[in-house]
Order: C-alpha cells, then structure tokens, then sequence
C-alpha cells in the first residue's frame, strides 16, 4: 500500500489540487451516502490517486464545502488533465447534482471493459481487478457509514484501493482495444459522460416503487399522497425514507389505509413521528378523502415507447421501424456476438431509434457497425437513419 495522505483543511486540499493539476491524469472515485444513512444524497470522500500515492480528501470537516473543494473542482473541469474513473457515472451525476461541476476529460475502465464485449453488464471493480490483475481486494466496507468519523483505518484501505490500480487497469484496457481496433469507440463513450447531467425535474418519483408493487390506476392517488407524506417526514427528520416507512408498509397502506385514530394507535412499522400532529391527521386524510386521480402527463414526459403513443398507419411503420432493428440486432449477434449487438441496438435504444433515427440515436462507432450489418445482410440502412416521419 503506497502512502495515504488523509486531507481535512482547505489549504491542504487546495496543495494537493495544485499538484494534481499539472499531472497528465489521476485517479478519482467518491463515497457518498445516498439515502442510506440519511435524507438525500451526502458527499462522504473524494479519493485521488497520483501515480504514487494516494489522498483522501475528506469534506465533512470543511466549514464551506463548495469553496473549500472549489480547487479540486477546478481540476475535474479542466480538460488538460484525464480523470480515470471506474463506472463514473453515479459520481458525476453526484457532482452536478450538489456543486454544478462537470468533469472534462473522463476514462472509464467500466466503458473500456464493456467495449471488449467480453459480458454484458458492467463490471464491478473488485471483479474487474480480479480479471485484469489476478488478485482480490477486500470489499467489506462497500456498505459502511461514509458519513461516520472518525473513518476507520479499514476504511480508508478500502478507498485508497478504489483509486489505486485505475492507471493499470486502463492501461491494459487500452492497450486490448487498440489491438481490436475499438480506441475510437472509447474515446466516443468516454467523451459522451462530459454530457451527463443530474435530472433535476422528476414529474413522479413515486412511479418507479408503484410499478415494483403493481399499484393500480385507482390505488395510485393514495400510494402517491403516502409517498410525499413519508418523504416530508424523512426530509424534517434528516432520514432515509425507509426509515419512515419502508416500501413494503407503503404498499401496504395504500391498499388498506388507516381511517380512524385507533387504527393509526395501534399499527406497527411507522415512524412515531407519523402518529404525531400535524403528520397524523395528514394520514388519517389520505385514508378517508377522495384524492384526485394522475393527471396525464404531456407526450414529451411519457416514459413508455414513442411507437405505443401512436395509432393507424403511423404506428404501422413506426411497427415497420422495429422490425428491421430486431432483424438487423440478430445480424450482429450472429456476426458479432450478442453482447455487442446488444451493445448497439439494445430495447432502449432500439427504441430511441424508432422515434429519432439512428444518426441521432446512436454514437458513430454504433452507426458504422450498424450500417455494416444492413450492407452484409441486404437490409437497408436509410430506412431507420432518420427521424420518425
């Protein structure tokens, strides 16, 4: 294990930052607390791997954390310097999402992994070391309180691990995609993470855990006031909404709802901050009022596929549309394996393509291969180019 720099201060991390900045690429992961141990989504650590060494930049301590990491963040919007990540993606959002910074330059070992199309999903790290590396790191403290300190030292080893062997990782990875002539491919997927962005304006983010417990359209409005009843509780409260109430108890409810006080005194499984004014009588209102049904939403929101909000001829072409890709997705699996054909015209994407075209749908190295297998086969590429029409 190499020296660890454990940075509390914003002098020592603005230090580090200086020296992090003139480097040609570092190593970075971030532990964070994401409705785990409380309400919404905390930064916990920023670890930052040099080449030698290792720093572990700790916020909790700082008085302002925005200005005082504001040095570090300098360093992830400049494209001068590459940030090597390991399936980035839920760090990056994180970053938009509490201090509206976007990393410039990005390498990620999880994109380069998946297109050698070797499996399917993403890799985790530990699996990917284990592959790539041929030995184990120690994963016990994936599930740990990153907002706890003091951190234990088998904490900090097991961040410092999360950075420390991404320079070799993504060296090997490259140097496998170059020998199958797919560096562009990277360069295309790794240059598109610079556009992801934290979606900031959830219509209902109360449709995920409905659907997970089959909540019907005449049960919806009480799921849906249960839902934001248990988020405002655990919002005042500073705790996981589970804590409040879990997802099963919230089914639960929906389909038997408390109507008097004496049901409300004696259920089992709610925060006791539920049979509490003002949140009780809330309660017992969503159990004994007619509430008003889901509004529609506008097309544009509508998460089902474009082809279902179609009818007559229309969606007889947009059908047309999605037989050709399923045609053309079993040419490349038959050509390239199904992990790549998958990798090119997976449902998503297929239908993105219905609606948008494939140049707009897909990356270049996605429409050239897709353009190959419509020549090989005699199916014609032209057909699903464009936008829907």
């Amino acid at each position: 294990m190499p020296l660890i720099h454990y940075l509390t201060t914003a002098d020592a991390i603005a230090d580090a930052a200086t020296h992090f900045a003139t480097l040609p690429r570092i190593g970075i992961d971030l532990e964070f607390d994401d409705m785990r141990h409380r309400y919404g989504r905390h930064l916990a650590l920023i670890q930052v791997f040099d080449g030698k060494e290792v720093h572990l930049i700790d916020p909790l301590p700082l008085p302002n954390m925005a200005a005082g990491l504001e040095p570090l963040f300098v360093v992830l919007r400049d494209p001068a310097v590459a940030k090597v990540f390991h399936s980035c993606k839920s760090d990056i959002l994180l970053l938009d999402e509490l201090f509206g910074v976007n990393c410039r330059n990005i390498v990620d070992t999880s994109v380069q992994f998946t297109l050698l199309a070797a499996e399917d999903n993403n890799i985790s790290l530990g699996r990917l070391i284990q592959a790539e590396l041929g030995f184990e790191v120690d994963k016990g403290e994936q599930k740990s309180n990153w907002l706890k300190r003091p951190l234990t030292e088998a904490q900090k080893e097991y961040a410092a691990n999360d950075v420390l062997y991404l320079f070799e990782l993504t060296d090997r990875l490259s140097a496998r995609l170059a020998e199958l002539g797919r560096s562009d491919w990277a360069a295309q997927e790794n240059l598109a993470l610079e556009s992801v962005r934290y979606g900031r304006d959830d219509p209902r983010p109360w449709s995920r855990n409905a659907a997970k417990y089959k909540i019907s359209p005449q049960e919806m409005p009480i799921f849906r006031e249960l839902y934001m009843l248990r988020d405002a509780v655990a919002r005042q409260l500073d705790r996981p909404p589970y804590h409040v109430l879990s997802n099963d108890k919230l089914a639960e409810l929906t389909r038997q709802p408390i109507e008097n006080v004496n049901q409300l005194r004696t259920a089992n499984g709610l925060h006791p901050e539920l049979k509490r004014s003002p949140y009780a009588e809330q309660l017992l209102a969503i159990g004994t009022t007619d509430l008003a049904p889901e509004a529609p939403l506008p097309p544009e929101q509508r998460k089902f596929p474009f082809r279902r909000r179609l009818n007559g001829p229309l969606a007889s072409r947009a059908e047309a549309r999605e037989t050709l890709l399923n045609t053309l997705k079993a040419h490349l699996a038959a050509d390239h394996g199904p992990t790549m054909a998958n990798m090119v015209l997976s449902n998503r994407l297929i239908a993105d393509i219905i609606e948008l075209g494939a140049n707009a749908a897909l990356r270049p190295w996605q429409q050239q291969l897709l353009r190959d297998a419509a020549e090989k086969h005699d199916e014609n590429y032209e057909l699903i180019a464009e936008p829907f029409a």
